[in-house]
């Protein structure tokens, strides 16, 4: 008799296998039949003619039960983009309540001014995110917003949710006011908003329905219900702003209905997404100066 842990321990990469190894290794040699023997629980005997069988047998199960290896987590950072995004919300607010509103023009340079936006001027469907009438709306906004973000933070990555408030929100004024007509005006970070519950309700809807036809009635259902509760219940509001802000977010929802965006190279992507969204905004805010 043979005892086969010095191989063993250089084919598994195990320099030293514990008594419990050793002694399951030896069944797992038992359940194929290889007649073998522990002593003292650090050697492993088995006839010389079966030394290589049992080896090939050990090492065969050990490359099918090795431990499930999962990405390394990335930190989401979801209250550093939340700061990132309250910042923007209230940056043009606090630069009128100075005072300097009149020589900024930031209302002018940045609401949705839909005879502007048919006009070419696209980024006015962004730099509108970022203006509020007064601190009330502000602050519900923001309020809306911190909390849907934290939800959706930790399934997408928070540069994936950041992405997608600029996209729904930027796509859904611009439907917006295609549809209203040249003369219609908004402002509001709520377009986003109900971009974002058109997202949370179509990843729901795709998590409980198992056909899409199912999950996207579940998902409007959802999504029209937040809209009657909090869309449309003072004069002053854009219903037509959240209603559009809602059908882009709804099957952007539903294709990302299984994707988990804060492991490994998703994580990374949501990042990239997060710093693009970011320059994006930048970059509308500089056009609107500009022109």
């Amino acid at each position: 008799m043979i005892d086969i842990l010095p191989t063993l321990a250089l084919c598994t990469q195990r320099a030293c296998p514990d008594k419990k190894t050793v002694r399951h290794w030896e069944l797992v040699l038992a359940a194929r039949r290889v007649l073998c023997r522990v002593e003292d629980g650090s050697r492993l005997l088995v006839a010389p003619a079966l030394a290589r069988l049992a080896v090939a047998e050990i090492v065969a199960y050990e490359a099918e039960n090795l431990p499930p290896r999962y990405p390394v987590p990335l930190p989401d950072n979801t209250w550093v983009s939340m700061l990132v995004i309250a910042l923007f919300l209230g940056a043009s607010f606090w630069v009128d309540g100075q005072g300097l509103g009149e020589h900024l023009t930031w209302y002018a340079a940045g609401q949705a001014d839909a005879r502007s936006i048919l006009e070419g001027q696209w980024w006015r469907c962004v730099t509108a995110l970022f203006l509020h009438a007064d601190a009330g709306h502000l602050l519900a906004n923001a309020a809306a917003l911190a909390v849907l973000a934290s939800m959706l933070c930790r399934r997408l990555g928070s540069g994936l949710v950041w992405g997608l408030f600029l996209f729904s929100g930027g796509l859904g004024n611009a439907l917006n006011a295609w549809a209203q007509g040249p003369d219609h005006l908004s402002i509001g970070a709520s377009t986003g908003v109900f971009g974002l519950i058109g997202v949370l309700g179509g990843g729901a809807g795709r998590a409980q329905a198992g056909k899409r036809a199912q999950a996207l009635l579940l998902s409007l259902g959802f999504g029209l219900s937040f809209l009657a509760l909090l869309g449309a219940g003072e004069e002053r509001v854009d219903v037509g702003a959240h209603l559009f802000g809602l059908i882009v977010g709804l099957p952007v929802g539903l294709l990302l209905g299984g994707w988990h965006g804060v492991l490994g190279w998703k994580a990374w992507l949501s990042h990239l997404l997060g710093a693009a969204g970011f320059f994006g905004a930048v970059w509308a805010w500089i056009l609107a100066f500009r022109n």
